[in-house]
């Protein structure tokens, strides 16, 4: 799967806990936050499969089991 460097950044700061997108954005940069890049990067993530959103608290995401197969394959790249 081809996924953009936002896209691998995004997947590789998601973990299997339910986390909003600035919590997200935080780790990805300290000094600089675009969480409108995650915001993006977290919809094309689910529309393939990988990323899920909470049912029941809204702007909640995390790792599918399909999404941490990916993270794990990304890291041992």
């Amino acid at each position: 799967m081809d996924l953009t460097s936002d896209q691998r950044s995004v997947l590789l700061a998601l973990t299997t806990d339910w986390q909003a997108p600035i919590q997200i954005a935080d780790q990805l940069s300290k000094e600089g936050r675009d969480s409108s890049k995650v915001n993006q990067s977290l919809k094309d993530l689910m529309r393939v499969g990988l990323v899920q959103t909470n049912p029941v608290v809204l702007g909640m995401y995390r790792l599918t089991s399909d999404g941490t197969v990916t993270q794990a394959d990304l890291l041992r790249e």
